[in-house]
């Protein structure tokens, strides 16, 4: 009975019954810190349309997952002294004392009577041997901290099961921005075509490119859907820019020209008409060049000379350079002159390059805005246009069906009856309009029932003539006095005009945000946000 391991063994009891009831109070504790924290972040996601629903529940179960076992390996780990646990088992078992003093004496290096410090800890040992910890210290859950975690926990719950318009809104913008990065990496593989583009020299490369990477930059700091389809639509203007109409004009006339060239066989020019034929207009100045007017025979060079006046006269409108250039070189074989006819021709092969490139160019730019016309169309899709175009329809009172104001047609509309339709603003009725008559003198009545002040839609339309200029006037029937004034209305002088006394530049951010709040809440059809986004950025200050 005096042996110290007799003592040790329940004080090693109660320090590992100590140390699981401590994990579970703090695993507690854990999981309402967890939960808090998923409610947080979750929140915070969903409120920035960043986090799916499958995504949520793993950061929901992960938080609580994480908050306790941290906590709760945290607290069970924690170090706890053998002296201190003696005293806290005294304390908490009312042992007054008995095993903290037992195991002072069993450690003092003062020599107290043998028979005392045998006594003292057999009473020790005899009472620790009767407590039993698990029935004095049961595991208990906190009302406050478990009251706290439910609510936590119900928060998350119906997050999960009526957050669905944001976890939709999540998706949506899931999907922009999937659509923005494939039309990143599109953009990217449109530079590096243009890069290695023989035809296109550094400047023209240049120009190209430096709109396509600051879309690519542009994009990358803010894949947003309004930021992304302004982007794109922004960038492609520019390149259209850069397109030419006269050049096209051109390369269509020198196709034309390369096709008549090519049908005939044996020829000088066959192999340069074949080449304009196939749109590779540098291949073509290439093959001139290289052509050699003392190789040829004399018949081969009228014959030659010959096509180059035709030439010359089906790109007169379209290329005054070259046709000027080609017709030297027709004029210097007839008259016989063979190194001047060498020379105009080098001449003209250098003017055909010149016009390849700027063809190769122009079409170069034409092609890119179109695929940035095209990636937009696909990140306004991925946003949800479909969504977009369920708010476009509306419908109005009276049978009517309209979108915006427009051009009124009328054909003796009564109201109520009418169909206007949006952008164009037309409109066909099945009523026909009949006179009134005078309108009368009698009094209101004063004990009539009321409707409240509301009434049905009256649209009104401009009148028109009926078949067309020359037509019967549909008017109503004149009331009142016949001298021409209008009752009720007294003479009225215009305000004189002034400036405005808001300053342009400091009410147009505040435009602009509810501009941006009405495309984030889905209030604006999804194919005017490119319309709108180019308005506002046209008006920037």
């Amino acid at each position: 009975m005096n042996n110290l391991n007799d003592l040790m063994g329940p004080l090693q009891s109660w320090t590992f019954w100590l140390r699981l009831r401590r994990a579970w109070t703090w695993g507690l504790r854990g999981l309402t810190l967890g939960a808090g924290l998923a409610l947080l972040m979750g929140g915070t996601l969903l409120w920035n349309a960043r986090l799916l629903r499958a995504e949520f529940l793993v950061l929901t179960g992960g938080m609580l997952l994480l908050g306790t076992s941290i906590a709760a390996l945290t607290a069970a780990l924690w170090p706890v002294s053998v002296s201190w646990a003696a005293r806290h088992f005294d304390g908490v078992f009312g042992l007054g004392e008995r095993v903290s003093t037992a195991l002072e004496l069993s450690q003092s290096k003062t020599d107290y009577p043998a028979n005392l410090v045998a006594l003292q800890r057999a009473d020790a040992i005899r009472m620790a041997q009767n407590v039993n910890p698990r029935g004095r210290m049961p595991l208990k859950l906190p009302r406050l901290e478990t009251l706290v975690t439910l609510i936590l926990l119900a928060a998350l719950a119906l997050t999960w099961f009526r957050g669905g318009q944001w976890f939709a809104a999540s998706q949506q913008t899931r999907n922009v921005q999937q659509a923005v990065k494939e039309e990143t990496q599109n953009i990217e593989e449109l530079i590096a075509q243009i890069e290695q583009n023989n035809s296109l020299t550094e400047e023209q490369k240049q120009s190209l490119t430096e709109p396509l990477q600051q879309a690519v930059q542009e994009l990358n700091q803010n894949p947003s859907l309004e930021n992304s389809v302004a982007v794109l639509t922004n960038s492609g203007e520019k390149l259209q820019s850069l397109s030419d109409a006269q050049t096209q004009q051109m390369q269509q006339g020198l196709q034309n020209a390369g096709q008549k060239l090519a049908e005939q066989n044996g020829s000088p020019l066959q192999s340069v008409g074949q080449q304009l034929a196939q749109g590779d207009i540098v291949s073509a100045a290439s093959e001139l060049k290289n052509i050699d007017v003392s190789k040829l025979s004399q018949a081969e060079q009228g014959q030659l000379a010959d096509q180059l006046n035709q030439m010359a006269q089906s790109l007169g409108a379209s290329d005054p350079q070259l046709s000027q250039q080609l017709q030297q070189a027709a004029q210097a074989l007839q008259s016989g002159d063979q190194a001047a006819a060498q020379q105009a021709l080098q001449n003209a092969a250098q003017a055909l390059a010149q016009s390849g490139q700027q063809a190769a160019y122009s079409q170069t730019a034409q092609q890119a805005a179109a695929q940035l016309g095209q990636g937009a169309s696909q990140v306004v899709a991925a946003g949800g246009s479909q969504q977009g175009n369920s708010q476009q329809a509306g419908t109005q009172p009276g049978q009517g069906q309209g979108q915006t104001p427009g051009q009124g047609q009328g054909q003796g509309q009564t109201p109520g009856q009418g169909q206007g339709q949006g952008s164009s603003g037309s409109g066909s009725g099945d009523g026909q309009a009949s006179p009134g008559g005078e309108a009368g003198t009698s009094p209101i009545p004063q004990n009539a029932p009321s409707d409240g002040g509301q009434t049905t839609y009256e649209p009104i339309y401009a009148p028109s003539l009926l078949g067309g200029q020359g037509g019967p006037n549909v008017n109503l029937p004149g009331s009142g006095d016949n001298s021409g004034d209008v009752i009720g209305q007294g003479p009225t002088t215009p305000g004189n005009p002034g400036a405005s006394l808001v300053p342009y530049n400091e009410v147009y951010s505040q435009y602009d945000q509810i501009n941006q709040q009405a495309m984030q809440n889905t209030s604006i059809p999804f194919q005017f946000i490119t319309i709108i986004q180019s308005y506002f950025n046209l008006i920037r200050p």
